[in-house]
């Protein structure tokens, strides 16, 4: 379980791997699901109750009949929310508005009537960007959310290297959402259903998660698992800032991480049976607390590591080092590799390379 909209600033970027790049709830989210991941492997070993098991034959397999499911509150950041948002809305008000099927466009009487009474014209929607890979532009103030945009020549400059998640979920609908450590022991684990919330698209959506990337050439026995997508009927209670630099990350049987986003890190631990009481009020607390108290997260890239390795000491694996432990994860890396290519192919931009790399 994950919240939070921000990404960390480029001068808290590191090699070691102590800070977590995107602090949106999608990223997060994907970490605790690795962890607990991790986990169930770590139960398994210990001969206790965990979601996996063993063959005939040794190798770790999921039980049958444990599936696992995606929860958001909206439609993920990029290309999942490229849709024409002034016509959906005007179809829930049961409007009609001019609408374009191509280079044809539909007028009609009500349209004209409806500005003239509103003042408010219909915005011409860019269905040029719609399928394309968007990257965040990190906003100087914390409670600006980060833009999320196609890079263009103009703006290339002002824009990170991290990537949107709705193409990080395509990703994952490919590779899986096990990442490559876990890939050398297990299987690749998806997300059959996500569950939305709020206004979203269903073209836009399946667009985004996988439709985009049908057609395109991946390696053999390897395919894009487009998930099935319900809308959410419940309303979920939200706090009055709606943008906040905080980030909010939980797994099973662990506490409850904030973190703020900007630099990647922790500023307070809360216990499960605490979680109850958290309010603004003690987020506005935090604000007077300075960032260098922050500490690495336990979903961080170099704890998930250690704990991985200390996994294959008791599976008796070799343990190498992080690179290295990737590398090894071959069928993954061809299939994340032909993701790429399949972005770049069908132009749908380039996926950009990591400011920096893990260096342990």
């Amino acid at each position: 379980m994950a919240s939070g909209a921000k990404i960390i600033g480029m001068e808290y970027m590191s090699t070691d791997g102590y800070s977590i790049n995107d602090c949106g709830g999608e990223a997060l989210c994907i970490r605790a699901f690795r962890k607990y991941l991790l986990n169930q492997l770590a139960f398994l070993c210990a001969g206790q109750n965990s979601v996996f098991r063993r063959n005939p034959f040794g190798r770790i397999m999921m039980k049958e009949g444990i599936k696992f499911v995606f929860v958001t509150n909206c439609s993920p950041m990029g290309d999942c929310k490229q849709f024409d948002a002034q016509f959906y809305n005007a179809l829930r008000r049961k409007e009609v508005l001019n609408v374009k099927f191509g280079e044809m466009e539909a007028t009609t009487d009500l349209v004209a009537k409806t500005a003239k009474k509103s003042g408010n014209q219909r915005m011409p929607f860019n269905y040029e960007d719609c399928g394309k890979l968007h990257v965040y532009r990190k906003m100087a103030l914390d409670h600006v959310p980060d833009q999320c945009l196609v890079p263009k020549p103009d703006n290339v400059v002002y824009l990170s290297t991290v990537v949107a998640p709705s193409a990080k979920l395509a990703l994952r609908n490919v590779v899986g959402m096990q990442g490559a450590l876990l890939s050398t022991l297990i299987d690749s684990v998806y997300f059959p259903e996500y569950y939305v919330g709020r206004a979203f698209d269903e073209e836009a959506m399946a667009r985004a998660l996988g439709g985009r990337l049908q057609g395109a050439s991946l390696p053999q026995g390897v395919s894009v698992r487009v998930p099935q997508i319900t809308r959410l009927t419940w309303k979920p209670s939200r706090m009055a800032d709606k943008t906040t630099v905080y980030s909010f990350v939980w797994c099973e049987g662990g506490t409850l991480e904030l973190l703020r986003g900007d630099i990647g890190k922790v500023i307070e631990t809360i216990k499960p049976e605490d979680i109850t009481g958290l309010s603004e009020e003690m987020l506005k607390a935090y604000d007077s607390r300075e960032i260098k108290s922050a500490t690495p997260s336990q979903y961080c890239s170099y704890t998930f590591y250690e704990d991985f390795t200390a996994l294959l000491t008791s599976f008796n694996k070799q343990v190498d080092t992080c690179a290295n432990l990737k590398k090894s994860a071959t069928a993954y890396q061809a299939a994340k590799q032909a993701v790429y290519k399949a972005f770049e192919k069908q132009g749908l931009g380039n996926w950009p390379r990591k400011a920096m790399k893990h260096g342990f």
